[in-house]
Formats: structure tokens, sequence, C-alpha cells
């Protein structure tokens, strides 16, 4: 059984269930009012030892909103694209993996992965640019 657990140095940041890669999500670095420089780190560790069927080839720009709970779907059989329908729950279907759940910090426009095979999931990081993930995905 998969297991997804969110470390976090952000207020706000916080996880649901404990998925089994580790990435870092996201870095802002932000001058405030007083010219300091503030930090900000999203900091999720996702661990499935398979990625999801490659969905689509490329990734879906999405505005976070802070505090709200996100289901990103790492099987990439959701209807609901990037987003979890619970499709993998299916037993016929017999999906291994389960989705990313996070919080929001913040509100923030971001690029969330489609072709599932990011290496910092749930953010795209261009993989979906290789030639694998290219051919994978059908037009």
């Amino acid at each position: 059984m998969a297991a997804a657990r969110v470390v976090t140095r952000a207020p706000g940041l916080l996880h649901s269930r404990a998925l089994s890669c580790s990435a870092v999500m996201y870095k802002k670095a932000m001058k405030g009012p007083d010219m300091e420089l503030n930090e900000r780190l999203w900091q999720i560790e996702f661990h499935q030892k398979e990625k999801g069927k490659a969905y689509d080839k490329k990734p879906f720009r999405i505005t976070l909103r802070e505090g709200k709970k996100y289901l990103w779907c790492a099987c990439g059989y959701s209807k609901s694209q990037p987003v979890c329908d619970g499709t993998h729950l299916n037993l016929q279907l017999k999906i291994k993996q389960k989705p990313l759940v996070f919080k929001a910090p913040e509100t923030k426009e971001v690029w969330l992965c489609n072709c599932k095979q990011s290496r910092n999931p749930p953010f795209c990081d261009g993989t979906h640019r290789t030639e694998e993930v290219q051919l994978a995905v059908k037009d």
C-alpha cells in the first residue's frame, strides 16, 4: 500500500494522508514591504513505486487557493484531470497509484503535471516533452 506524507516549513501546508519519490515542489522568494527576503517552501514527499498512465502531453494551469485541499490524480485515469475523481478506487481497474493530497499555503497560479511522469509531483517539471511521453499519449 502506498503512503503520502507532507513535510512543510510553510504555515498552512497540511497533509491528510500518508502516500510512498521525494520532491521539493515549490520554492518562492518574495520581498516584503520592509524589503526583507521571505522564503516559503512547499515540500511534499510522494512515494509510489510506479508512475501513473500518461494522460496528456502538456501541463494544466490552475490557480490554487489558499487553504483549499487538493487531490492531484497520480494514476492518470481520472476524468476530471488534473484532480482525482476516485477512479483509482475501481477494483476492476486494479490501479496501484493513490492521489497526492495537499493544501495550498497561499493563492498561486501553478502548472500541474498531466503526464503523471514528473519527478516533482504534482507540479510540472517538463517531463512531458520527452519522446517517451509524447509517444505514449494518443491524440
